[in-house]
């Protein structure tokens, strides 16, 4: 499955993007997916329980510099899948290419 969560700057700052979070973590939970993953801001996405994923030995599809690590995050929806399983993730063809995982 591959998402892309973007909010025009003018509706900024309103929830619109919490809220989407939540629904499409709702969504994932009931469709019986185990972990989320997304590369994203790490001050924005830990508010709604993700973690760096690098830390708890998730490696990316591909290499992130060090000063980004933190924003490549993991959510587990199942409570016993994190510390179960590690390596390297790997991603849908649409973004398994090397121009979406750098600057």
């Amino acid at each position: 499955m591959r998402d892309l969560l973007a909010i025009v700057p003018d509706a900024q700052k309103q929830g619109i993007g919490g809220k989407l979070i939540e629904q499409g973590l709702e969504f994932l939970s009931k469709s019986r997916v185990d972990l989320v993953f997304v590369l994203g801001h790490p001050e924005f996405y830990p508010r709604y329980g993700f973690k760096p994923a690098g830390r708890l030995d998730f490696e990316a599809p591909y290499p992130i510099p060090d000063e980004h690590a933190d924003a490549w995050m993991v959510q587990a929806l199942k409570s016993d899948v994190i510390g179960a399983v590690s390596g390297k993730v790997g991603c849908a063809d649409a973004l398994n290419k090397p121009e979406h995982w750098r600057e």
